[in-house]
């Protein structure tokens, strides 16, 4: 992965390089290939998009664009969109990002005479906006007319000026701003977000020199923003500063983010807390905070020692809640014993609320419904939320729901605060933590509270959610799916209690999204620290350290599940605030990250989570019908073309009623997956072989298999060899390499070459000197042997090509196998021919501007040189070395030859070094076809150097209108010479040789044509 990130980094450095040198070209070209090695990245997408639209591919920049915007909501992106729509003459486009910049952003003067260009040349009757500083500028197509301001629903009355109309003071603090004609009409841009106009965004954090951070405003990024400082009852203002200076050490994946810098010396700021707010009236992320809390900690903890020194008569000092800034090491072990009560306490929920009515409304239905006829109370705390709709919809939720009690800051004081203030006025009551986007399914509630007075120092406890770190479920590691219905959450649950129901896990810590704190717990540990975790993030991880000192343990109810809607409060400050607030953490509790670490590494939940997934998969089975059978596929976890034939056959037989288990190959066994399952929504389903071999085999008994297909056996333990016996079934074997006799695979020797396949001696030679690429160690000898009994058994062994079985046939003699293609060949060159007819290929590449490659190998794009194009991932066995010693020979001769890779290399730098490769990076599957029609070449080269079973690669040449040259070797020569279409060329060339029958081959595919 840092090895992509660092190719992709120079992909785009060196496309902004020649973008600024007006090299659009090869601008267009290096920019194509760092977004196929970093999908999603904002910064390259927005510059590709300015090339695509140089390079003539408007539809392509449309479509970037469109997605970046969907991301990220930004000015010069929507401008960009308008712009691209125009040159299209999609008046809709055009007027769908202009109503966008009008409603959302701060006019300026340039976009405001940029606007009235484009609104004369669509007919648009009149419209309007705001700048930074309340101005209201309206224009009309014809003569102007008389307006009517309504703001939040009440008609204002205006000051009017040559420059525009003055909003009244207070206009910052709108909902929205209509406008609207004589006629009641409203103009372009109404109605206007001025909240959105004057947000701000910024984080502050303690520095080495003093109070350190940034802030900007998004939506008028221009305007340098005024931010002010305030006592800690932010009644005082002691401190305004305008920020002129730009910020470069905000990592941000927004483009063109103009962030400023913030920096405040310690002289400047007075002891004890302040509020740093931003020009919008709110705190930055980060505030309110105590700049010299962690000096004066320390400074009184030392004068505390002196407590015990006999040196002299001092004053006694005690360290004070507002001093309290000491560590607290993390400990694996839990040494102290907590003061426990020997009574449960009555149980109160706390959800506190900021903003989103719909997510909000949604979690206290399911709370409601969850805690029917149950004495539980619940608080809801209203941090200052300015969403009218919420705090309305609320106060009528709680005036039909008895148990349901609002408690309201008169200002917004972040998360922690909020919880605080729901903790006091819960009394000595057992609390549960909800964030206002979550759904409850019925039992969670209960399933806590067994679960937190099951052991008499349990702490905290936490559910399994979608989105809650280590608590996730069913992937720790990847996005999971977002229920977002009561019924879905319920499904969860179910699957929780039926697999988990009473047990737990012990954990490092809880989860904040929903956390259960016994009151015990609470009242020996205290409060959540709002007064150093400000907005929130990492409060919780610090409470429950606080516990584990005190001798409380955390632990995760399995058997309770909770949906998690997800972290989305802050915005895209959310990861500066979370890196502070991690920072805090460990300053606070030294280890603290590390012990987390290697809790998740040995990922405790594991077992709880599997247990889960094969309830799931069994109810998969029972939600078909009982006559359904099945079908296991046995292959490896590497992709690429043996995972295309399985997904095939998947198809295949999923179409006929079948249900598909394919078992891939892990580090420690293999993990079971529902062909179905497209997401990958069980991971957990792993099998650590061979200690867990009869779980696996008594799971898959009871799925009526019919047979196995071995698809490939490299990294599976031997005990899969066994597997259809134990499940009392035939089993076809599907050669997909040669894998059966070759412990090297390929048939490459120690020279890297092909092996041209010895006698057993020959080959126990050739894995002592080059060594073996298969997971197990076996000797030559028994490694045949038992491949010899394997394909003797098996229903059917399947080959690809004449060639493979005819491979495999002189290392097992006996073995006669069913040649069976994975494409049909004379099909895709028909449909190839019919799509070339109808001008479906190379069509788009037709009208650019520029020739792919063309710019980034300084040619004229096969108008002099002959191009090749290599199609795939060229890794040793298919070519890489014969590939770069072709590319040095034509520069080094400057022969009029230069070779595009539509694909990857494990190394593309020595490659486009030579000035004769340029590397397209790792292509989707889905373009393929497109992109190699594209770089217009006069053929497609397969510099493979062992006899391929198969190559998906051919198919995709012919299927782009190109003829084929390649070696006289495995699965593609044959086809070739079936189908005729391409040239067979010496295997043993390479170089100078290679190179004059290259030119030669390909002058003879151009002259010959396309298909």
């Amino acid at each position: 992965m840092e090895l992509a990130s660092a190719q992709a980094q120079i992909s785009f450095r060196t496309g902004s390089e020649a973008w600024h040198k007006g090299e659009y070209a090869k601008a267009w070209d290096w920019l194509e290939r760092a977004n196929r090695q970093a999908r999603g990245n904002s910064h390259v997408m927005f510059a590709l998009a300015l090339a695509r639209q140089t390079a003539g591919d408007l539809e392509g920049a449309i479509r970037l664009t469109e997605e970046l915007l969907q991301k990220y909501d930004f000015r010069e992106g929507w401008i960009l969109l308008a712009t691209f729509y125009h040159a299209k003459k999609n008046a809709s486009g055009v007027l769908r990002a202009w109503n966008a910049i009008l409603s959302r952003y701060a006019i300026t003067l340039e976009n405001w005479s940029l606007v009235g260009n484009f609104f004369r040349t669509y007919g648009v009757h009149s419209w309007c906006a705001v700048d930074g500083d309340g101005l209201l500028k309206t224009d009309f197509l014809e003569k102007e007319e008389k307006i009517s301001i309504t703001i939040d629903g009440k008609r204002s009355v205006i000051k009017k000026t040559k420059q525009g109309c003055v909003l009244p003071e207070k206009w910052k603090l709108a909902q929205i701003i209509e406008v609207k004609d004589s006629n009641g009409v409203a103009l372009f841009g109404s109605p206007l977000q001025p909240k959105t106009i004057v947000s701000s965004e910024g984080l502050v954090s303690v520095g080495v020199n003093g109070l350190s951070g940034w802030c900007w405003l998004p939506y008028d990024a221009d305007r340098a923003p005024v931010i002010n400082f305030y006592d800690h009852k932010k009644e005082t203002c002691f401190l305004s500063l305008p920020l002129d200076e730009f910020s470069s050490a905000v990592s941000s994946d927004r483009p063109l983010a103009r962030y400023r810098n913030i920096v405040v010396p310690w002289g400047k700021i007075p002891d004890g807390p302040v509020h740093v707010v931003g020009p919008d009236g709110r705190d930055l992320l980060g505030s309110p905070l105590d700049v010299q809390m962690q000096t004066r900690s320390a400074q009184k903890l030392a004068l505390d020692l002196n407590k015990c020194s006999d040196i002299g008569k001092h004053t006694q000092h005690c360290l004070s809640k507002e001093d309290f800034f000491l560590s607290l090491l993390v400990s694996e072990k839990i040494t102290a014993t907590p003061v426990v009560s020997k009574e449960k306490k009555p149980l109160v929920v706390i959800i506190p609320v900021f903003k989103n009515a719909s997510l909000t409304m949604t979690c206290l239905q399911s709370v409601r419904k969850s805690i029917e006829r149950k004495k539980v109370k619940v608080f809801i705390v209203n941090d200052a939320s300015q969403e009218k709709k919420l705090i309305q919809d609320i106060k009528n939720f709680c005036s039909e729901n008895k148990n349901f009690h609002i408690l309201n800051h008169s200002c917004n004081r972040g998360f922690p605060a909020a919880v605080n203030t729901g903790l006091k006025a819960s009394g000595q009551s057992d609390v549960v933590i909800l964030n206002s986007d979550t759904i409850v399914p019925t039992g969670w509630l209960e399933e806590l509270r067994r679960i937190a007075y099951s052991q008499t120092d349990i702490g905290t406890v936490t559910p399994f959610s979608n989105d809650a770190s280590i608590f996730s479920y069913p992937s720790i590691v990847k996005t999971n799916d977002v229920p977002t219905e009561e019924e879905e959450a319920q499904v969860y649950m179910g699957a929780a209690q039926a697999a988990n129901a009473g047990q737990f896990v012990d954990v490092p810590t809880a989860n904040g999204f929903c956390m259960y704190v016994r009151h015990d717990c609470l009242n020996q540990t205290g409060l959540l620290r709002e007064d150093v975790f400000a907005q929130g993030y990492g409060e919780e991880n610090d409470f429950c350290m606080r516990a584990r000192a005190l001798g409380w343990r955390h632990v995760a109810a399995v058997g309770a599940y909770v949906a998690h809607v997800g972290s989305a409060s802050f915005g895209a400050a959310r990861s500066s605030l979370l890196q502070r607030n991690s920072d805090i953490l460990e300053k606070l509790h030294p280890g603290y990250h590390a012990f987390i670490d290697k809790w998740v590494k040995e990922d405790g939940l594991f077992s709880a989570r599997r247990r889960m997934d094969l309830v799931r998969f069994l109810s998969e089975r029972k939600n078909k019908k009982d006559t359904v059978k099945s079908v296991v596929f046995v292959t490896h976890s590497h992709g690429g073309g043996v995972e295309r034939v399985v997904q095939q056959r998947a198809a295949v037989l999923q179409r006929d009623g079948l249900r598909v288990l394919i078992l891939r190959s892990t580090k420690t066994g293999c993990v079971l997956q529902d062909a179905a399952d497209k997401d990958g929504s069980m991971p957990s389903l792993v099998f650590s072989l061979p200690d867990e071999w009869s779980l696996l085999t008594r799971l898959l008994l009871a799925e009526t298999v019919q047979w196995v297909e071995f698809h490939h056996m490299a990294d599976h333990h031997a005990f899969l060899y066994t597997l259809s016996g134990h499940l009392t079934c035939a089993y076809d074997v599907y050669v997909h390499d040669y894998v059966w006799f070759c412990q090297r695979i390929s048939l490459l020797g120690p020279y890297g070459t092909y092996c041209g396949e010895p006698d057993v001696a020959g080959c126990v030679t050739c894995v002592a000197l080059a060594g073996r690429h298969i997971a197990e160690t076996i000797d030559v000898p028994a490694y045949l042997e038992r491949s010899q009994k394997m394909l003797a058994a098996a229903r059917t062994v399947y080959a690809p090509s004449h060639d493979t079985a005819a491979r495999m046939a002189r290392h097992f003699p006996d073995l006669v196998c069913k040649v069976f293609p994975w494409e049909q060949d004379k099909a895709i060159i028909q449909e190839a021919k019919k799509r070339i007819k109808h001008g479906q290929v190379s069509a788009q590449s037709n009208q650019l501007n520029f020739i792919p490659a063309s710019g980034a190998l300084g040619s004229d794009g096969g108008k002099k040189r002959i191009r090749l194009c290599v199609i795939g991932g060229i890794g040793t066995e298919k070519g890489y070395d014969i590939l770069r010693l072709a590319a040095l020979d034509a520069a080094l001769r400057d022969l009029p030859l230069e070779f595009v890779v539509v694909g990857h290399t494990p190394d593309d730098a020595t490659l486009i070094k030579t000035q004769r490769i340029f590397v397209t990076g790792e292509y989707r599957e889905e373009d393929a076809v497109n992109l190699v029609a594209s770089v217009q070449a006069d053929a497609v080269f397969l510099p493979a150097i062992w006899p391929e079973t198969w190559c998906f690669t051919l198919g995709i040449a012919w299927k782009a209108g190109l003829s084929v040259i390649a070696f006289d070797l495995g699965a593609p020569a044959e086809r070739i010479r079936a189908t005729g279409r391409g040239r067979l060329i010496n295997p043993a060339l390479s170089g100078k040789a290679l190179n004059a029958v290259l030119i030669k081959e390909a002058l003879f595919c151009k002259k010959s044509g396309e298909l």
